[in-house]
């Protein structure tokens, strides 16, 4: 069987650095989290998916460049080596942006509204990603300036990484911002959505079904 490839391998290593360094060992996010990563020691088969690009990915290197100077300015607050862990997730992010498949959200979403192709979202593990598998799910978001992701929910519970200004909801609640480096956990079914602002959106995101 064909192994992870080096980008993969290193995308889902600081992944796990990052939120791990940032999660109380007693949060869910910390739970879910090393309960994902335990499942994902064991590999499924590989793919290489054709890749597609999407308008909005031209606000990649904006959002990492972002983390980079939020990092930097931060560093006499926060010890260097969490900084560094978001950065360095976040370069291999750009790393393996090129080999993804990113696509539209169709589900519930009106073609006309400007969610529809202000978005991308691509699958790294899960079904059409890199690694083809139904237990576990992790993902990237990317949304450009001033939109909002709609109210959705799923069975799988889910940890985000946020990497960008922008807020959360959840439940319909009061809107949140994590802020850069931040967490959000989502309990299953749940509903929830995100928003950004003035910046593009990015997160990266992960699921365990089993």
């Amino acid at each position: 069987m064909q192994t992870r490839s080096t980008e993969l391998s290193t995308f889902l290593r600081t992944l796990h650095s990052a939120i791990i360094e940032r999660a109380s060992p007693q949060s869910d996010a910390y739970r879910a989290t090393t309960k994902i990563m335990q499942a994902l020691t064991v590999e499924r088969p590989v793919r290489t998916p054709e890749p597609v690009w999407l308008p909005p990915c031209e606000y990649l290197n904006d959002a990492v460049d972002n983390i980079a100077m939020q990092a930097s300015q931060q560093n006499e607050e926060i010890p260097s080596n969490t900084s560094d862990s978001l950065v360095e997730h976040a370069r291999a992010l750009l790393d393996i942006a090129p080999m993804l498949t990113w696509w539209h959200r169709t589900a519930d979403v009106e073609p006309a509204s400007p969610f529809a192709h202000a978005h991308a979202n691509a699958t790294l593990i899960g079904r059409g990603g890199l690694e083809e598998r139904d237990d576990v799910w992790v993902g990237i978001s990317l949304m450009s300036p001033g939109i909002e992701y709609p109210q959705h929910n799923h069975p799988p519970e889910e940890v985000y990484l946020v990497m960008s200004p922008g807020h959360w909801q959840q439940n319909a609640g009061e809107w949140f911002e994590p802020g850069i480096g931040g967490l959000v956990h989502n309990t299953p079914n749940i509903l929830h959505a995100m928003r950004s602002g003035s910046a593009p959106l990015l997160a990266t995101w992960c699921l365990c079904t089993g």
